[in-house]
């Protein structure tokens, strides 16, 4: 059964990544969320998708050139240990944003100090360097990487050449940009292969249904709790600590 993760939390309905997009999602019992990282001048973790707050409230400032709090005084960012004390149930995928490697050492620290169990994360990043450099910080946890699979390979892959770069990365799982083209054997052949298979980009909810139908682990999607209703999804993320 495939888990709905409510992206940058109950995002249809909240402003996204912050604390009330993500109470939201809990206030529902979703699957649990996805969220983005980045760090501030002054070295706080916070979660924040764009490298700067020009899309979500109207101004130029780059993160990680300003301080955490002019940044708060600017827009509600949170910080990361601040949303993980309210993420009490589901999966937490955390999403690396950018090559900044210094992130990985602090966010490591944050999550030891979480209350959330390090069975229910898993880490991604659309960065080749950093999914390889988070091996050797995160050996234990999930990490995938995040692709569109038609531009990276030119067209829809098969599983085996999929398979192929994700051992190059040696990474644990793909999240991949959500495509019909991906039929239920390739998701089969990964999973034989070992490998965890998540979807993002989930443009409609028809789209959404059909990747559910060829049996991806996760999706996320902006209003996963409606969209795993309409799935018939009745699993609760508590009958499993663990990830994906």
């Amino acid at each position: 059964m495939a888990l709905f993760l409510s992206h940058r939390g109950e995002s249809d309905d909240a402003p996204e990544n912050t604390l009330s997009a993500f109470q939201l999602a809990m206030d529902r019992n979703s699957d649990g969320v996805e969220l983005d990282i980045r760090r501030t001048s002054d070295g706080q973790t916070v979660v924040i998708h764009d490298e700067d707050l020009l899309r979500v409230a109207d101004k130029p400032l780059k993160i990680h050139e300003n301080t955490f709090e002019l940044l708060r005084n600017t827009h509600p960012v949170p910080l990361l240990s601040e949303v993980l004390d309210i993420l009490k149930n589901g999966i937490v995928q955390i999403e690396i944003k950018g090559d900044d490697l210094n992130l990985l050492p602090a966010l490591k620290k944050i999550l030891e100090e979480s209350p959330v169990p390090l069975t229910k994360i898993f880490l991604s990043s659309f960065e080749e360097k950093t999914i390889i450099a988070a091996e050797k910080v995160f050996p234990d946890l999930p990490r995938l990487i995040l692709t569109d699979l038609k531009k990276h390979f030119g067209t829809f892959p098969s599983a085996e050449d999929t398979a192929g770069y994700l051992k190059k990365l040696r990474c644990t799982g793909i999240s991949f940009k959500a495509d019909t083209d991906a039929s239920e054997e390739f998701v089969r052949k990964l999973h034989d292969a070992g490998y965890r298979v998540v979807c993002w980009g989930i443009s409609s909810d028809p789209l959404g249904l059909a990747m559910a139908e060829i049996g991806v682990d996760a999706m996320t999607c902006n209003h996963a709790v409606a969209l795993r209703e309409k799935a018939g999804s009745c699993k609760s993320p508590d009958e499993s600590t663990a990830p994906i």
